[in-house]
């Protein structure tokens, strides 16, 4: 027997099973404390009455919201870069029964933390149960979030300036290793004449810059960086390096890009003077973006798990959620070299 107004209610699933409203709701809830036949005997009448729990009472029941918000820092929602890191969060979140809220955050590096203007969903305490810090954070932003007494978990790579112990959970990945794996192949392809070309003022470029010296250091071989800050962005950054590039004396053979859209704009200002890549000289990148399999020749490049970086952050958000006293996790994920076309040999 169904209720009045026709669709079946947790009461009419007790009525049917001969159960009570607590043992449904055990059920319901993954409650151990409800035999085997119980539980089938309960489960049958669900789906033979076509039952669908209320999912807001079950939240209630569990004490958490089954909701994350994933907040995007100082980054424009397009970036391929995070896009493919919220797609992990999403994948994971799907497969273990979690919703995904989103928000963009915008501040300046210098404002002090209370002075920070949140997103407004971050003041609906109650409405999710964590946060995943993407795009580029800078220690203020951090502390802000710290104050709120929020779990979350941060991508860390694009952590700028952060002084002290992180005592926060974070996933990143291997920029150094990937470096030095870069460097050594155009080694190996018989490049001696290496340059680096990218915006230092950036954490992550900062690092795979030290990589880079050190592996030509070791090699005996003098580095040749253009590192020069500015306001163009990442591809007009790689096109106004250019000439810089081809000024030099000698001219570099190869040409190690700090990432995919510096490279692109490398690329792209050498075709317009009629230089051939790799014929007449080498390029390599840094994330395998969308942009690389585009360039022609596809560009050589390492291969950041962007996905991975996400799905990784959702499994440690739900372990600090189920364990808030658990030491704090900084996980690093491997990188790939990715061969392509676009470094010839010597």
């Amino acid at each position: 027997m169904r209720s009045s107004h026709g669709r079946p209610t947790i009461r009419d699933v007790a009525r049917e099973a001969q159960v009570g409203l607590g043992t449904v709701s055990r059920v319901l809830n993954g409650g151990k404390e409800v035999s085997g036949a119980t539980r089938e005997r309960v489960l049958a009448t669900i789906r033979g009455l076509g039952f669908r729990p209320n999912a807001q009472a079950r939240r209630i029941h569990r004490q958490y919201s089954e909701i994350i918000c994933f907040v995007l820092s100082n980054r424009d929602f397009l970036n391929s870069f995070h896009a493919r890191i919220l797609q992990g969060v999403e994948d994971c979140a799907r497969l273990l029964k979690q919703h995904v809220l989103f928000a963009a955050a915008n501040y300046e590096s210098k404002t002090a933390p209370h002075h920070i203007i949140l997103p407004a969903i971050l003041g609906e305490r109650g409405l999710f149960d964590g946060l995943i810090l993407a795009g580029t954070n800078y220690p203020n932003f951090i502390h802000r979030i710290q104050n709120l007494k929020i779990p979350f978990v941060a991508f860390g790579n694009n952590i700028v300036d952060f002084k002290g112990l992180k005592r926060f959970d974070q996933v990143s990945y291997d920029g150094t290793q990937g470096e030095v794996e870069m460097v050594r192949y155009l080694l190996s392809r018989g490049h001696r004449l290496i340059a680096f070309v990218g915006d230092t003022t950036y954490p992550w470029a900062r690092v795979r810059h030290e990589a880079y010296r050190n592996v030509l250091w070791e090699a005996g071989l003098e580095p040749a960086s253009i590192t020069n800050p500015g306001s163009l962005s990442l591809v007009e950054f790689g096109e106004w390096a250019c000439s810089r590039i081809l000024d030099c004396q000698p001219r570099p053979t190869a040409v190690v890009a700090m990432n995919d859209e510096v490279a692109h704009g490398l690329w792209r200002a050498l075709r317009r003077r009629g230089i051939q890549v790799p014929r007449d000289i080498s390029l390599v990148g840094f994330d395998d973006r969308d942009v690389a399999t585009l360039m022609d020749p596809p560009l050589t490049t390492v291969r950041v798990k962007q996905m991975e970086i996400g799905q990784a952050c959702m499994r440690i958000l739900l372990e600090r959620l189920h364990h808030p006293e658990m030491a704090f996790v900084e996980q690093v994920l491997s990188t790939e070299l990715v061969v392509r076309g676009t470094v010839s040999q010597l």
